[in-house]
């Protein structure tokens, strides 16, 4: 999955963006309601009672009566162990981080079992998504489920329907526990492509490295400007934010990363030029602007900065198609 990532230490940076921190979500008791329904083997089970009840009015034997009585008994009860395996489940919303085209989006689902008693074959399910086998709950233990499918292009994939089932334990009836829908997952554009980056500069000068100089003044803030020289003192005075400005201070010079400088043919092999420079810059701590056609995204050098270039170019194109 990695053969496409090239440069030396492209492929940390972009494990490091992928682990992106999740804030833990408060459990909630499951809204949807415990739905069950009979399952392939469950049909034949049912044929097997009505087979035998027939048997049991036409030649009037006791036996069969007794046999067939026992086989609905045996179905009522794995219907009630069936609906009780996944009452009273805990759980939060699905999460999903950003991936590269090419490697699997994987929405996780944190379950608490907050019963004394264990939950067995329990397992995530989507008609977009595969799930990752079954899962056990220990009463009291809490644990994580997760549904992955395979992210092939750039873009967003849609919200999808998932839910937790089981069939435990005889496999005759299936319990559906309907949660929240899959969100939607951003899938940025492979980061490949020969060209190095380029190392034009912005016109103005990054204070990356040092703040040096002597302060001047102020003016009101703008997005991308380093959240290093927002004036907080300023912002609890007047609850507006404003940046510091410096006389001679000493940085490198910010880059433009630009459409028109990317030496391929389609536009996907573009995205793909400028989503590794992107990588590349933010990596050498280089604060960088990007332009595309009808974006333009000032210079800067935070870590949202980063997130919202590589969003600009996993979305691009999207409104022109909608529209």
């Amino acid at each position: 999955m990695w053969l496409w990532i090239r440069g030396m230490g492209l492929r940390q940076r972009i494990a490091d963006l992928l682990k992106k921190p999740v804030s833990l979500q408060a459990f909630r008791p499951g809204t949807g309601r415990v739905r069950t329904r009979l399952t392939p083997s469950g049909w034949g089970f049912v044929g097997l009672i009505l087979c035998g009840f027939l048997m049991a009015v036409n030649f009037s034997n006791n036996l069969i009566f007794a046999m067939t009585a026992l086989l609905v008994s045996i179905a009522l009860v794995g219907w009630y162990h069936t609906r009780v395996n996944l009452s009273g489940l805990a759980f939060a919303d699905w999460r999903a981080a950003p991936v590269f085209a090419g490697q699997k989006a994987i929405w996780r689902l944190t379950v608490e079992n907050r019963r004394q008693h264990g939950r067995h074959g329990l397992r995530a399910v989507s008609a977009e998504a595969a799930g990752a086998g079954e899962r056990h709950l220990a009463g009291g233990e809490q644990g994580e489920m997760t549904l992955q499918r395979q992210a092939v292009a750039r873009g967003l994939i849609k919200p999808a329907l998932a839910h937790v089932g089981s069939c435990f334990p005889l496999g005759i009836f299936e319990a559906r526990l309907v949660t929240r829908g899959l969100p939607e997952c951003l899938v940025y554009p492979r980061p490949e492509g020969p060209q190095p980056i380029p190392d034009q500069a912005a016109g103005r000068q990054a204070h990356l490295l040092s703040e040096s100089g002597t302060y001047t003044d102020m003016r009101r803030y703008t997005p991308g400007d380093p959240l290093s020289r927002v004036s907080w003192k300023a912002f609890a005075r007047f609850d507006e934010l404003y940046t510091k400005e410096f006389d001679g201070a000493q940085g490198r010079p910010a880059l433009w990363l630009r459409w028109d400088d990317v030496r391929a043919c389609g536009v996907e092999q573009k995205l793909s030029q400028l989503c590794r420079w992107v990588l590349d810059a933010h990596g050498r701590n280089r604060e960088y602007g990007l332009e595309l056609p009808g974006t333009k995204i000032d210079p800067a050098g935070e870590e949202t900065h980063l997130r919202r270039c590589l969003q600009a170019l996993a979305l691009y194109g999207e409104t022109e198609q909608k529209a």
